[in-house]
């Protein structure tokens, strides 16, 4: 008998991260798609560029995409660019970016 793959029982993992706002919001940030793999790789320039001459759409790039990041939660939370920018200052973002980095890069090396 042919195995099934369902994807609606493929146990996904998530980055739990708590939000510092009055809530206290929890997320469940999942792995991001194509497209956003893609922005994710810009933040390495982004990276790159701290502390030297960062330019002004770089870290509005950076917020974006941290935005965008965290939006892909399992309770489908809609996080801006706004909200994020009330929230966190600098080094705040690069905290998320590496603990997102190392989150995705564990999963895919234990995939194989």
């Amino acid at each position: 008998m042919a195995k099934q793959l369902n994807f609606n029982n493929i146990k996904k993992e998530y980055l739990t991260v708590t939000l510092p706002d009055e809530k206290r919001t929890v997320l469940m940030v999942g792995t991001p798609n194509k497209g956003l793999l893609k922005e994710l790789m810009t933040i390495k320039n982004a990276l790159d560029q701290y502390g030297e001459d960062m330019s002004e759409d770089s870290i509005d790039n950076l917020f974006y995409i941290c935005a965008r990041l965290m939006s892909r939660n399992k309770g489908g939370v809609e996080v801006t660019k706004d909200y994020i920018e009330e929230l966190f200052d600098i080094e705040d973002i690069l905290i998320f970016v590496h603990a997102y980095l190392d989150f995705v890069t564990e999963l895919a090396s234990s995939k194989n």
